[in-house]
């Protein structure tokens, strides 16, 4: 095609093949002289490396502002102006843009934390969250392009001072070992130590390269013992050094501004912008793939750009946060036990019975790379006693308090629990004796009560250690069994997720005083993850689980739906087959309600989805948005090929039901069609399908869990769609 016009165009218009000859030459020609003036004019910064013209989705929520708000937008609206599209802004007017676009996103982030402005909500959210994403790559792409040897010598200074750092701890280290100074003088850590303090002419390299060959080398050593001590994680830690030392060392030297470095840059950015229009696999594989061409023509490895992909776009895509108060509906219970007492205490041959009140919580324990509670149990003993020896019967009232508390860590595949910890404070009053000294009793009654008392901080010196002895080992025994048994569930539902190529490649799970939280990332070498949510998505009580795009998309495509022809009932079995393994438990889907929906008027009996993104998902602005491709198979008539089929669905969560509705459902043809009637035709029999497949749903909030000892009420208070985050709380 050429200027617009198709082959058949040009054949039309019957012109000479002499006159074409001309034509196309000077088309070369022009081309080859516009190629050599931009050759010629020297491009600053990001002019030619960003999109020219502003993101789309930005430009709509701009559009969607409100009218006192318009003085706001337009101001946003020339910023990005200046950024993307104004062909003479040089680098300081594009370093100008970014910070005045850094305040426009602060200004969206203090509003919508504001309730006033919740009819807003999100279109600020999409504002503030697609800003940071772009502008934190756009700036990590602008400073790779200023950073020349500069940056490469700074990454040198930085590892030759950590190298100097991990070589010092290591030479103190083998100080205060056997044979120390031998491993010393074979790691060469002594002459790697001289050169670095000497910054001599030739440096270190060379020691260096033979102690790194000697560390890795380790596990083919005939000693064990030597092997085994080499992997200590002190050498570790040195050879580390070592490895990021010498890998500055070799790093080129790469001119700021290169022509590959800025067709790299451009190649990124304008797949990461595609992406955030299409979310489509292709445009995640790309942008992985150029960044990994980026990274060999930037002077600091592409550290920056990493840092800001790290963030935005390869982040966690499963977050789960639950508060304090929420986890123990789970923990939390009463417990009220009673039964006899029969002992020997100072002499006295001791029955009576016992109550125990004791109420079962956890407390968070802050902690960065597990999670960590206490289990405490809180109790209170009654007891009512008779102590008789041969001169007195003495009748005892107990009300005894203790505190048992046990660690408990979670590394997100195992439970490990320690010892319980006990805290007591016993109390006994002495009601009543009986001396049976006929006409003399009360005066010996009284003096019995009057020993009672006085032997009472010994008595309830022996009652607190009693109810350590009694309390301690049974607590342990019961809390141990009870976290060490959920261990092979968890490793069983771990080995699914591997099974089903659902296991995170990163994960952490981590406590502060309050919350329990957990972030996880489902993502391929090929594929992009998260970003940071949006501080809206969280409610601030009760659970809260957070589903990105990438998340919902990556395990789409591990569903294996390109290309296969499915009915519905295939497609059913087939997640419930997944949903089955994944929680150990069968998971049958309910079949509809009469009149819950419409019949499946429709001919079509097969759905034949397409071989790139079958199934897409996208949460923005209140809603989750699938986009399907597929074709159809119709019984007795002729199939209907690939469509792309837009399908928004809605949450709205009332005091009894989550209300999940379509709105808006579109329906377009993958490549055109015939004539409009027939597109037409073929979306009239689609629409039949999805009336039948996407009825307005009612689903009950409220679920009881009831399990063991366990019965708990737990209910969805809110769903929330922003900015790629689907969130779901629970309270």
């Amino acid at each position: 095609m050429i200027a617009g016009l198709t082959f058949q165009d040009i054949k039309a218009l019957r012109m000479p093949r002499v006159l074409w000859s001309v034509v196309l030459s000077g088309i070369v020609i022009s081309g080859t002289c516009w190629l050599n003036a931009a050759d010629e004019a020297p491009q600053a910064g990001l002019r030619g490396v960003l999109p020219e013209v502003v993101p789309v989705d930005l430009t709509g929520a701009i559009a969607a502002l409100p009218e006192n708000w318009k003085a706001w937008g337009d101001g946003i609206t020339a910023e990005l102006t200046a950024l993307y599209e104004k062909a003479d802004a040089d680098v300081a007017a594009q370093h100008l843009a970014i910070t005045a676009l850094r305040k426009r996103i602060d200004t969206a982030r203090k509003h919508a934390a504001d309730p006033q402005y919740r009819s807003i909500l999100n279109v600020l959210v999409s504002i503030s969250g697609g800003l940071k994403r772009r502008l934190d790559t756009a700036e990590a792409a602008l400073a790779t392009l200023e950073g020349g040897s500069d940056s490469r010598t700074a990454k040198i200074n930085a590892a030759r001072k950590r190298l100097a750092s991990e070589a010092q701890a290591l030479s103190a280290y083998l100080g205060k070992v056997n044979n120390g100074a031998g491993w010393g003088k074979y790691l060469m850590v002594g002459e790697v130590q001289s050169a670095i303090v000497q910054a001599s002419a030739q440096g270190p390299e060379a020691s260096l390269a033979t102690s790194q060959s000697r560390l890795k080398e380790r596990n083919s050593l005939a000693d064990p013992k030597a092997r085994e001590f080499l992997s200590r994680p002190q050498f570790a830690s040195y050879e580390a050094a070592v490895d990021d030392y010498l890998a500055a060392l070799a790093a080129p030297v790469v001119v700021a501004n290169n022509p590959e470095l800025r067709n790299g840059l451009k190649a990124l950015l304008g797949a990461l912008e595609d992406y955030e229009s299409t979310h489509t696999a292709g445009s995640a594989t790309a942008a992985r793939k150029a960044f990994d061409a980026v990274r060999p023509h930037a002077a600091d490895g592409g550290e920056r750009l990493g840092v800001a992909l790290r963030d935005n776009y390869l982040n966690y895509n499963l977050r789960v946060v639950a508060n304090e108060a929420y986890l123990n509906k789970f923990v939390g219970q009463n417990r009220v036990e009673s039964g006899p007492v029969r002992d020997f205490i100072l002499g006295a041959d001791v029955q009576g019975n016992q109550t125990t009140h004791t109420h079962v919580h956890l407390k968070l324990i802050p902690s960065g790379g597990t999670a960590q509670f206490d289990l405490i149990a809180d109790g209170q003993v009654s007891t009512s006693t008779l102590g008789y020896t041969d001169q007195a019967t003495v009748s005892t009232a107990g009300n005894h308090s203790f505190s048992a508390v046990k660690r408990i860590t979670f590394n997100g595949e195992i439970f490990s629990t320690g010892p319980a910890r006990i805290g007591v404070n016993a109390h006994n009053t002495t009601t009543g004796a009986d001396t049976n000294m006929g006409i003399f009793s009360g005066i010996g009654n009284r003096v019995a009560m009057n020993r009672a008392e006085g032997m009472r901080g010994e008595s309830e010196a022996i009652a607190a250690s009693r109810l350590r002895d009694r309390v301690v080992p049974q607590y342990n025994k019961e809390v141990d069994k009870e976290f060490h048994d959920f261990n092979p569930e968890i490793a069983e539902r771990l080995n699914a997720l591997r099974e089903l190529d659902l296991y995170p490649d990163a994960k952490t799970w981590s406590t502060t005083d309050s919350e329990l939280k957990v972030a996880t990332r489902l993502m391929k070498t090929t594929e992009l993850g998260g970003s940071e949510p949006s501080p809206a998505m969280y409610l601030g009580r009760g659970l809260t689980v957070l589903l990105h795009d990438s998340l919902m998309n990556n395990y789409a495509d591990r569903l294996d739906l390109a290309g296969k022809s499915m009915t519905d009932d295939e497609i059913k079995a087939k997640i419930e087959g997944q949903l089955t393994k994944l929680l150990g438990r069968d998971i049958k889907f309910p079949e509809k309600d009469k009149g819950s929906a419409p019949a499946d008027e429709s001919s079509i009996k097969t759905i034949v989805f397409d071989k790139v993104d079958p199934l897409r998902m996208h949460a923005d602005d209140g809603m989750l948005i699938l986009t399907i491709r597929a074709g159809f198979k119709q019984e007795g008539k002729e199939d209907i090929p690939t469509q792309v089929i837009t399908v928004p669905l809605k949450f709205t969560v009332d005091m009894k039901s989550v209300v999940v509705e379509t709105a808006n459902i579109s329906i377009e043809a993958a490549e055109k069609a015939d004539s409009a009637a027939t597109q037409l035709a073929r979306a009239g029999v689609i629409r039949k399908k999805l009336d039948s497949a996407f009825p307005r749903r009612e689903i009950d909030r409220v679920h009881h869990i009831k399990q063991k000892n366990l019965n708990v009420v737990t209910a969805v208070t809110r769903i929330r769609a922003l900015d790629c985050w689907l969130g779901i709380t629970y309270e």
